[in-house]
């Protein structure tokens, strides 16, 4: 019989160790198949859960953030899945220094019409019919955009999420596909759990775990964490007004302080934090090439 366990040395050695953004990742096979397997993670192969922990290293993806990217298993017959979720796309796209800012939404037929709308607000007598993006951001020196659009009917199972929140799943395809068509090389092999689903590598009926909902498994976050977060709005928005944004954040999140804080609270909070620096570049993009209000002629 062929024994593909490994022993606790062999689990030591295959252990890898990087950073992400200021904070500090260790990953080893127990740890792996304990808190980032879903589904059945005991059908989880040893060498599949290797092939996550290089790649997690090699992309610069944290799994220690909620919802950021794991391993999907059902059958014993078929690979492992590797998914990313929506907060990873999005600091990707954030963290590239071609990026410049992005606008999505849904695609909704009002009356004879069709309605490309921002958000994920489907108002009554509205009938949802996809999902849209648009990423601006630099190439050789010019401005590009790189625009997607999908088609609700093509992705949605009607099973989980799919039938209780359609606009905001069909939203987070649109996302993932233009930031994968903006950055390609940067999101090689990476697809989101909503691509998969329509793929038949999930089963249709796998119900997506949100980016904040905690789970039962879900450790605290590390010192390292909580001086990136703080760091990462230093850098955009200088010391002060940084740290009060994220003062702002968990306030809103209902906490008095990150002690304490979960790994589900700091995808949410991250999340918060790149939406909020996301509309800074937005809104000093608008603005470039207007002419300053001097106030009038000069007395």
């Amino acid at each position: 019989m062929t024994n593909t366990m490994m022993s606790k040395a062999e689990s030591n050695a295959l252990a890898v160790s990087y950073d992400v953004l200021g904070t500090h990742v260790e990953l080893d096979l127990a740890f792996v198949k304990k808190y980032l397997v879903r589904g059945r993670a005991e059908l989880v192969s040893d060498q599949e859960v290797v092939f996550f922990m290089n790649t997690c290293k090699m992309q610069g993806l944290n799994p220690l953030a909620q919802g950021e990217v794991y391993l999907i298993k059902y059958s014993k017959d078929d690979p492992a899945s590797m998914v990313v979720g929506k907060d990873a796309y999005l600091r990707r796209a954030f963290d590239h220094p071609e990026y410049l800012f992005k606008n999505d939404g849904i695609v909704v037929q009002r009356g004879n019409d069709i309605v490309q709308k921002e958000g994920c607000c489907l108002y009554p007598g509205e009938t949802l019919l996809g999902g849209w993006c648009r990423v601006f951001f630099m190439r050789n020196g010019k401005e590009r955009t790189a625009f997607k659009e999908v088609s609700f009917g093509e992705y949605n199972k009607g099973m989980a999420n799919w039938k209780t929140k359609p606009a905001t799943m069909i939203n987070k395809v649109a996302i993932s596909q233009c930031v994968r068509d903006a950055f390609p090389k940067d999101y090689e092999g990476l697809y989101s759990e909503e691509e998969m689903v329509a793929s038949g590598a999930i089963p249709a009926d796998y119900e997506v775990i949100d980016d904040d909902k905690p789970t039962d498994d879900d450790p605290p976050i590390t010192q390292e964490q909580r001086q990136s977060l703080f760091k990462a709005a230093q850098s955009a928005f200088g010391k002060e007004e940084g740290n009060a944004i994220v003062k702002s954040i968990i306030e809103e999140m209902g906490l008095t302080s990150t002690t304490g804080m979960k790994q589900s609270q700091f995808s949410e909070a991250f999340g918060a934090l790149m939406e909020a620096v996301d509309a800074k570049r937005e809104s000093e993009q608008s603005g470039e090439g207007e002419e300053p209000d001097d106030g009038g002629a000069a007395e």
